[in-house]
């Protein structure tokens, strides 16, 4: 047996087999799929991305200190 449940960029997946689950996984067009757990599961260093035109980018902590910070190369040359 399987159900899935989809809303906005977020599934979840509940089946008792795991091949099924993982199949069932790759196939969704969604950015966050959770096997036997509902979508309400979050950690701070989980991404959360929106897909086609529920968001831009992908958010959580790593990817907004990389969106915050500016790149700077400088060269010192050793004599």
């Amino acid at each position: 047996m399987l159900t899935v449940f989809q809303a906005f960029d977020r599934a979840q997946i509940f089946a008792q087999d795991i091949d099924v689950a993982m199949r069932a996984a790759n196939r969704l067009d969604a950015s966050a799929v959770m096997i036997s757990d509902p979508t309400a599961f979050r950690t701070d260093w989980m991404p959360f991305a929106g897909r086609r035109e529920s968001g831009c980018g992908t958010g959580g902590i790593p990817f907004t200190m990389r969106d915050m910070t500016q790149e700077k190369m400088i060269l010192m040359r050793k004599s």
